[in-house]
């Protein structure tokens, strides 16, 4: 009934269809087939208005090329820069977040017909991609045509995975991989295809228990050279891969299990270094758990690294790994968040080899409280931080030990909360060019503790008027912060101490004294310490408040680009 409208002008088709409609209806009822064929003449109309609608619109006269780039800018808002692949290293945990930008694509599609072409014709939308929904890998497989690609997939059927990897390697630049239960025995023999634009290689292994493998230092890709740009390995011990990449900016190694690594593969440890001679930014998690290191042996240089970074790490393994390496003056070392069973049998007894680095650090800060142990070094374009927490004893004899394993003897401000009094006298004359001493007691004194910061702040006064030899001949700011411990014997020891140095010749420029609020106190205080002022060159200040840290976390500490190609998870990440 409705055939005679077919071929008739769009605008005559207007005009004539109510009509048309209105008198047929009238005529006799119409069946399911001609109301079907009616709705679909009337849908075909509708889609031809607004595509003709579409065409008198701005954006129908911007060249394809145009849309082809805002819909690539669109996905950037999206998604990480071809870079950064944002959640790599998520995928351990519960794989709810896709890298395929399906959302965006679909609104893009959905616009019109112009567009959807234009995005079906544009191949780098297509080219992060999943195994989230098998099918949808496909599609993105295949839209993306010979674009480099960047796939993210789960290792639980091999054979699917092997093909995929295969077929499409040739053109992968980034590849993150997560191997389920016990399947990362077939990782190397799995990446035996040719991956010539590969940049970025992650690999996790989700077991509970370290995988076994027949050869520890396995060639990937078949090359004994390979250019990638970043490698991320978690779960893998003990395999470590035995190519050389001359292009490596960026290592992790990390692990979720007991083990990390045994004692056997610290060689393939050190020969995968030493094959990484651009490396920028080392990354270490869950090293030393269940193993020792004996022998540290030749060191391995890393000229152009810029940060080195350990988390959630055992003490002393840790240490000793650090003083295998060579480091550059201007790099930042952070030893975040280790674990010390004893810090008395953790004191090594050799200095690091990285004596740029120690001898660009110039201000020290030492927070030593029960079992937690802080020491941050900073210099113009350098840094040293060490958190540790230790489960028996204390960090005094590790501490008296310091300079023997880290000597810093560019060292120019030291920062120290009260620690052992003998530790303090050991300490203070390993810095020679010391010219400003900060002593900070704990945030927080009890009154039964009050006798023991008094002989604390004595020992200071006591050390700093030694004479033979004076412990720090350039030193010319002191600054104590001395609450609650006022007593005339104290005042008369820093008055002694004051004299004596201004005797030899070595006197003190400014002290800052924070004495007692209370006002009665402050007023004795002033009384007291008057008699030093003679021999103080510039000022004596009773009325200061001194913080209880002088440590600023500056931008030296937090540097993006150690995460161009990852988001490390929370438990990994270095903590303030």
């Amino acid at each position: 009934m409705f055939e005679y409208l077919e071929n008739v002008p769009l605008l005559t088709l207007l005009s004539a269809l109510p009509s048309a409609l209105r008198r047929d209806m009238k005529a006799h009822s119409l069946g399911r087939e001609e109301l079907t064929q009616a709705d679909t003449i009337v849908s075909q109309t509708l889609r031809q208005i607004r595509e003709q609608l579409n065409l008198l619109s701005p954006t129908a006269r911007l060249p394809s090329e145009i849309l082809s780039q805002c819909f690539e800018n669109v996905l950037s808002c999206d998604l990480p820069e071809c870079g950064e692949l944002e959640r790599l290293l998520e995928a351990r945990t519960k794989a709810t977040k896709r890298i395929a930008p399906i959302h965006p694509l679909i609104t893009i599609t959905h616009v019109c017909r112009r567009w959807r072409d234009i995005a079906l014709d544009t191949p780098k939308l297509w080219a992060c991609i999943d195994d989230e929904t098998p099918t949808l890998m496909e599609v993105f497989l295949a839209r993306s045509q010979n674009t480099s690609i960047s796939i993210r997939t789960t290792m639980n059927d091999v054979s699917r995975i092997a093909l995929v990897l295969s077929k499409h390697g040739s053109r992968m630049k980034l590849l993150n991989l997560t191997v389920e239960d016990q399947l990362a025995s077939f990782i190397p023999p799995l990446l035996q295809f040719e991956a010539p634009l590969l940049e970025c290689l992650a690999i996790c292994s989700k077991t509970n228990s370290p995988p076994s493998f027949e050869d520890f230092t396995t060639l990937l890709f078949r090359k004994r050279e390979l250019n990638l740009r970043a490698l991320a390995l978690v779960g893998l011990n003990p395999w470590l891969p035995g190519n050389c990449f001359p292009q490596l900016t960026h290592l992790k190694l990390s692990k979720f299990a007991d083990h990390f690594l045994v004692e056997d593969n610290i060689p393939h440890l050190r020969q995968l270094l030493l094959s990484t001679p651009a490396l920028q930014y080392l990354h270490i998690g869950k090293f030393g758990y269940g193993i020792s290191i004996n022998n540290v042996g030749d060191t391995i240089p890393l000229p152009a690294l810029r940060a080195l970074t350990f988390t959630e790490s055992m003490f002393l393994p840790t240490l000793l790994l650090f003083a295998m390496l060579d480091l550059p003056k201007d790099v930042v070392v952070r030893l975040d968040t280790l674990k010390c069973v004893s810090a008395s049998r953790s004191v090594p007894q050799f200095p690091i080899p990285s004596r740029e680095l120690l001898s660009s650090l110039d201000c020290l800060e030492i927070v030593n409280e029960l079992e937690e142990l802080h020491l941050i070094a900073r210099g113009p374009m350098s840094g040293l931080w060490i958190q540790a927490r230790c489960v028996e004893g204390r960090w005094d004899e590790w501490l008296s030990h310091l300079t023997t394993f880290l000597p810093m003897p560019s060292i120019k401000k030291l920062h120290v909360s009260f620690m052992d009094s003998e530790v303090f006298i050991h300490l203070l004359p390993q810095f020679p060019h010391l010219m400003e001493l900060v002593v900070l007691p704990r945030q927080e004194v009890l009154a039964g503790m009050i006798h023991g910061l008094k002989y604390a702040i004595q020992i200071v006064y006591e050390t700093l008027a030694r004479t033979d030899p004076i412990p720090v001949p350039q030193l010319q700011v002191l600054k104590i912060k001395a609450r609650r411990t006022f007593s005339l014997a104290l005042v008369e020891t820093f008055v002694a101490m004051a004299k004596a140095r201004h005797a030899l010749g070595y006197p003190l420029h400014t002290v800052i004294i924070d004495v007692d609020p209370n006002e009665e106190n402050e007023q004795r205080s002033k009384a007291a310490f008057l008699a030093a002022e003679p021999y103080i060159v510039k000022c004596l200040d009773l009325n200061s408040r001194i913080g209880t840290s002088c440590f600023v976390v500056d931008e030296r500490w937090e540097d993006p680009e150690a995460e161009r190609w990852w988001t490390l998870p929370d438990n990994e990440r270095a903590r303030f």
